[in-house]
């Protein structure tokens, strides 16, 4: 049977091709400058805003409004196109970071965080898809490189910049600098990418009946999935919920604890009915379920589990543990993304000669080795030693993770990569979402656990990471306060280095060979 296999209906796409890839990397500049400030900012926000309790939530929200949207967006982009969702996302992310900038409580940082979740769940995997759509198969591991590249440059510059505005300036701003960054690459966008979706109906109308099954005749009857949508949002929120506030507020034998995890199970199995009866399905699962897409998504979710621990861990250990500026810590987790562009880069020269299942095995090997490194951090752990650690990890999630995205793109024709495209964005975020609660969860459990009788509330800590309050404590209650949390840390590392030997599972059964787009 013959490959079939047709584009996106844009007009002038080859001379505008390099301007729609520069408003691309504009977008995911901004989404990864915002991921490494406030991972950066976070110590100098808890200690003004106060509630250490629920630092963890300043990065959940922003990932399950952004994990629970994305499959919602890939449809929306294939019934309206690409561009007018790509522009609705960013100028949604534009208003929640303003919103965020003038937040006065960690209530209200939170509430806007979800603001800029609901836009960015449309930012990320629009801008891979219209990637895929305009590049050809054997361009896609270059330009999936450029793109990772972009997150790690703009997360090397994130945190110095970050650093830079939390101690001279006011950490609002780290928000504010996102408003020129969207607004250029919409312009760009708005005037560089010409879609023709009159031409992309008749396209499909066309072509998809006689050659594809499972598309509808007419694509302007296609319906979105609410139902869907709605039980996948609930489910999840019930879910995360439960495991930010297990070892917080609740205990594991709380009856409200056990209730939601009840409950999100029953909305979970109502889901996967209600999806198997469904026309368009908002989760295709017999399109997901197949190796060369399950696979690669999997190891997507431990990429985002990393990344979040890394992001929202390693700060707190640089500044509480081993007493470093905000510009030192921005600069140690700098370190991770140095490491994943250099190793993205040669993802793609590895997957054409060795395949994909050798880049990602040797993906997973490192980070297990950098997962294990970490584990001789502790409060006497050098700083550079720690760079080092942390520099490998970045190495494993660079290969890990592209390879994941191009094999994904390579194994479907356009008809299906928005939700293949999506559902791999999707799983990487609601992977950072869990690892976020989790983590979050576990820190607090252990911290509240360590501190003496007489001081339960782990709001002591925040005293620790701003250092004009540090300089208030006694010494003997500062040594005891960096063990306490060095020991919190260290057991997240443990966690860690048991969630990437999954991730090596994963990637041994990811197919060698993928046959070509056409082939699901």
């Amino acid at each position: 049977m013959g490959k079939t296999s047709f584009t996106f209906s844009y007009s002038k796409s080859t001379s505008n091709r390099p301007l729609i890839l520069a408003a691309m990397m504009l977008a995911n500049f901004m989404a990864a400058v915002e991921a490494t400030i406030v991972a950066t900012a976070i110590p100098t926000i808890v200690s003004e805003l106060g509630s250490f309790s629920l630092y963890s939530w300043v990065f959940s929200a922003f990932l399950l409004a952004q994990g629970a949207t994305i499959p919602l967006y890939g449809k929306l982009s294939d019934l309206y196109g690409r561009k007018k969702i790509f522009t609705f996302g960013t100028l949604l992310f534009l208003l929640g970071s303003i919103l965020c900038g003038l937040s006065n409580s960690m209530y209200m940082l939170i509430a806007f965080r979800a603001v800029q979740g609901l836009g960015a769940g449309a930012v990320q995997p629009v801008s891979q898809t219209i990637i895929g759509d305009i590049y050809s198969l054997e361009e896609r591991a270059r330009i999936q490189g450029y793109l990772s590249s972009v997150w790690g440059i703009a997360a090397v510059i994130g945190p110095a910049i970050g650093g830079i505005i939390v101690q001279n300036i006011s950490w609002s701003w780290i928000f504010y600098i996102n408003i020129p960054i969207g607004i250029i690459a919409v312009f760009i966008t708005s005037t560089s990418l010409h879609e023709d979706l009159g031409r992309l109906k008749e396209n499909i109308q066309q072509k998809v009946k006689s050659s594809l099954r499972g598309i509808p005749d007419n694509i302007s009857k296609i319906k979105i999935d609410y139902a869907g949508s709605v039980l996948m949002i609930t489910a999840i929120s019930f879910l995360l919920i439960a495991l930010l506030e297990a070892g917080n507020q609740w205990a594991l034998r709380d009856l409200r604890f056990i209730g939601m995890i009840i409950t999100s199970i029953i909305l979970f199995i109502i889901l996967g009915i209600v999806e198997s009866k469904a026309r368009d399905p908002i989760i295709p699962f017999k399109l997901l379920k197949t190796s060369v897409i399950f696979f690669p998504n999997i190891t997507s979710l431990i990429v985002g589990v990393t990344t979040i621990s890394i992001s929202s861990i390693i700060p707190m250990f640089a500044q509480g543990v081993l007493g470093e500026s905000a510009i030192a810590a921005g600069f140690l987790l700098a370190a991770m993304s140095i490491g994943w562009p250099l190793a993205s880069s040669q993802s793609g020269k590895l997957i054409i000669k060795r395949g994909f299942r050798f880049t990602a095995i040797s993906g997973a090997l490192v980070l297990i080795l950098g997962a294990s490194l970490l584990l001789f951090l502790n409060a006497s752990s050098n700083y550079y030693s720690a760079s080092v650690f942390i520099f490998i990890i970045g190495l494993g999630l660079g290969l890990t993770s592209t390879t994941s995205i191009v094999a994904i793109q390579h194994a479907v024709p356009w008809s299906k990569r928005g939700v293949a495209t999506s559902s791999n964005a999707f799983m990487r975020m609601i992977g950072g979402a869990f690892g976020a609660a989790i983590f979050g969860g576990l820190l607090t459990d252990y911290i509240k656990y360590r501190l003496p009788q007489s001081q339960k509330n782990v709001d002591i800590i925040k005293l620790l990471l701003d250092t004009s309050q540090r300089k208030a404590l006694s010494p003997a209650l500062i040594s005891e306060l960096r063990n306490i949390l060095s020991d919190a840390v260290h057991n997240i590392y443990y966690f860690l280095f048991a969630i990437v030997i999954v991730g090596l599972v994963a990637a041994y059964f990811i197919p060698r060979e993928i046959k070509e787009e056409g082939a699901l």
